[in-house]
């Protein structure tokens, strides 16, 4: 099976290192997603790099890559076809649950649904989350492709709880192994302080919230909430792309914001309407605030958002309001509030849930192409946040472009910001050279109505991993998923491989760690992602705790009786390396078998040692009705068959400049013949 390159490099990604009197300067790449739209809103296609003008703090910067993405001329039907993660689009479905009342909750349960299931498109990504003036954000999915998992959620986002720890794929999978394996509760909650609410709990902040009668608690709970919408949004700036929240809410009585007039009277009602209508600019502050604080956070959280890439869309769940009633408390009835956070972040805020397909598909539309504009830059104070702009050359008059106000300096991230990382790593293909990986997944055929066994061997690059290892304890966290076309996960493993280095560092340091596990998978096509982690994320802020290494197969699971070839599986014939069996390896069938004796695969055919055998397992026919080729050449040790399973041991004495063994095999009566190979090393 041909390992699948990645398309694409993320933002922040390192490129290389320089010494320059005595110290190091990182020199990486920053992609910049770039909406063109029309007077009219309509995306303008067909511009190239010679369209933009782009300014790292007013400095002119060289656009070193460009790529257009068009979702109506290229979207996919398979949600797991790479692409550049930069110009993806990315929904967070923020759940209030401070000022949505239990009644109006299943409002917001219904538009979120409907958004998902008629806006979204197969390659988008959703997460759910929740904001309470209490006790912050906490997202409860990270951005994923899987449905299942996001309509869990959705169903009951105040108690979820997944078992992934993760948070990309649903608390089912369709097979599970020994109790032990994996524990429900370890699933680690992203949030930004304290716990997660239970449903006794958010009844009582509720309850709370409805009886209290001291305005400025009231208003300190508001405060709360708006200073809570930013740390979300820059908890997002990590994340690639142009990031849309939807916040499901009732919204909050603007009038609570610091001196706001609550008189009612018809001077209130004019401001009220100018919020409604998005001129804030007009707004007299004074007037409406009594002071500038409000206005003060508000615009704080919205450069919060700006400066992530992130939009605030608002859907007002209450349904039917007064809005053009003079009389006193008619702001209440009013969604103003929902304006006041939403248009400063260029987003908007929609009031019939009838009318939230048409309303979604005029901002997605707005989003149908994306430019990504690369340029270099470096690194010199983490976290410093570095404004961008973008002037448009050559194009239609009264054309606009929509990015980012900016991105920030690595080197400063959050526990949140790297646990949204390891997700994105998975969900996006990110390259990651911290830790060198090399992954084997091959599918046998299902039998008996069962799923097919699809074992899976890593091998992780022992240098690497003892670099980043403990004097006592060492190990790493093994994450692996099982996507299928529409972007479910239907199987996944989760294993911490944990060494005492005084027993067996030496050996790890020579060779590495080689991991067997097994997901169990129904027919289908599947890319099977694997993410390995080592360092501890909780010990600081430093991105240097945590190393990771990646790599992704592609893998098509045979429906049972078709003719299936597995990928050629190497042999180790050197038992060097350090085996991990999986508690699930444990449970399965061990299907490495060749005349009557097992042997042990390896991830690539290593070929420094000399020459290397390979196993060619063909389902569904006979030796005599097959013929194959390879490149590079190999000879024929033996060849066997049983129950219909032609098994085959080859022998390449030499890669002669190749990098993967390829092999063709044809069979009798088949004009078409089938393709696969392995790596080489």
């Amino acid at each position: 099976m041909r390992r699948l390159l990645a398309v694409a490099a993320a933002s922040f990604i390192a490129l290389c290192a320089s010494a320059q009197n005595s110290s190091t300067i990182n020199v990486h790449v920053v992609e910049l997603p770039v909406s063109v739209l029309d007077a009219s809103g309509n995306p303008v296609r067909g511009l190239t790099a010679a369209n933009f003008a782009l300014y790292d703090e007013k400095k002119k910067q060289a656009i070193s890559s460009f790529d257009a993405i068009d979702f109506a001329a290229d979207a996919p039907a398979s949600a797991i076809s790479p692409m550049n993660p930069a110009g993806r689009r990315s929904f967070i479905l923020l759940f209030d649950l401070g000022f949505t009342s239990p009644r109006s909750m299943s409002r917001a349960q219904d538009a979120a649904r409907r958004f998902v299931t008629e806006s979204t498109g197969p390659r988008d990504l959703v997460a759910v989350a929740t904001v309470n003036p209490d006790r912050g954000y906490r997202f409860i999915t990270a951005l994923t492709t899987d449905r299942q998992l996001v309509a869990s959620a959705i169903a009951n986002p105040s108690t979820f709880h997944g078992s992934d720890p993760l948070q990309l794929a649903n608390q089912t999978v369709i097979w599970s192994g020994p109790q032990g394996a994996e524990s429900p509760g370890s699933a680690p909650l992203i949030e930004s302080s304290g716990h997660a609410a239970d449903a006794d709990q958010h009844l009582r902040d509720l309850a709370a919230s409805a009886t209290a009668q001291n305005e400025v608690a009231v208003r300190q709970r508001i405060e709360r909430e708006i200073d809570s919408l930013g740390n979300l949004a820059r908890s997002l700036r990590m994340v690639a792309g142009r990031k849309q929240v939807v916040l499901l809410s009732e919204g909050f009585d603007p009038r609570l914001l610091q001196g706001f007039d609550a008189r009612g009277s018809k001077e209130q009602t004019k401001l009220n309407t100018q919020i409604v209508a998005g001129n804030l600019e007009k707004i007299d502050t004074d007037k409406m605030y009594g002071n500038t604080a409000a206005m003060t956070r508000v615009q704080r959280m919205a450069d919060s958002f700006r400066a992530a890439d992130v939009v605030l869309h608002a859907i007002d769940v209450q349904g039917v309001r007064v809005q053009n009633n003079l009389d006193e408390g008619s702001i209440i009835n009013s969604n103003a509030s929902l304006f006041l956070v939403s248009r400063p972040t260029g987003g908007e805020v929609f009031e019939n849930s009838n009318d939230l397909h048409s309303d979604f598909e005029r901002l997605l539309r707005q989003q149908e192409v994306v430019y990504v504009l690369g340029f270099h830059t470096s690194d010199n104070v983490p976290g410093t946040f570095h404004n961008v702009s973008v002037k448009l050359v050559n194009v239609p008059p009264g054309s606009r472009a929509v990015h980012a106000a900016g991105y920030y300096e690595r080197g400063r991230v959050t526990s949140v910001d790297r646990a949204l990382t390891n997700a994105q790593i998975i969900i996006n293909d990110l390259p990651q050279t911290d830790l060198r990986v090399n992954v084997l997944a091959t599918a046998f055929p299902p039998s008996g109505g069962k799923p097919a066994q699809v074992p899976v061997i890593i091998d992780i690059n022992g240098a690497d991993l003892m670099r980043e290892t403990g004097t006592v304890i060492g190990g790493a966290d093994v994450f692996i998923y099982a996507f299928d076309t529409a972007g479910v996960v239907r199987d996944r493993l989760y294993d911490r491989v944990t060494i005492e280095v005084a027993k067996v560092g030496e050996k790890v340091r020579t060779t590495g760690i080689r991991y067997y596990g097994t997901l169990m998978l129904p027919p289908g096509s599947y890319a099977v992602k694997a993410l390995i982690r080592t360092g501890d994320p909780e010990l600081g802020a430093s991105e240097a705790l945590e190393k990771r290494g990646y790599a992704r197969v592609n893998i098509n699971v045979p429906a049972e009786g078709q003719i299936a070839i597995l990928p050629p599986i190497p042999i180790d014939e050197d038992g060097k390396w350090l085996l991990v069996r999986s508690n699930r390896a444990d449970n399965a069938d061990y299907p490495f078998e060749y005349g009557g004796r097992t042997f042990s695969p390896t991830a690539t055919a290593d070929m420094s040692a000399g020459p290397r055998k390979v196993a060619l397992f063909i389902f569904g026919a006979r030796p005599a009705d097959l013929t194959f080729e390879t490149r590079p050449r190999t000879n024929v040790l033996g060849v066997t068959e049983s129950n219909g399973v032609t098994k085959a041991i080859l022998q390449i004495e030499a890669a002669d400049g190749a990098n993967t063994l390829d092999v063709t095999v044809f069979k009798k009566g088949i004009a078409a013949s089938q393709h696969i190979s392995v790596p080489l090393l």
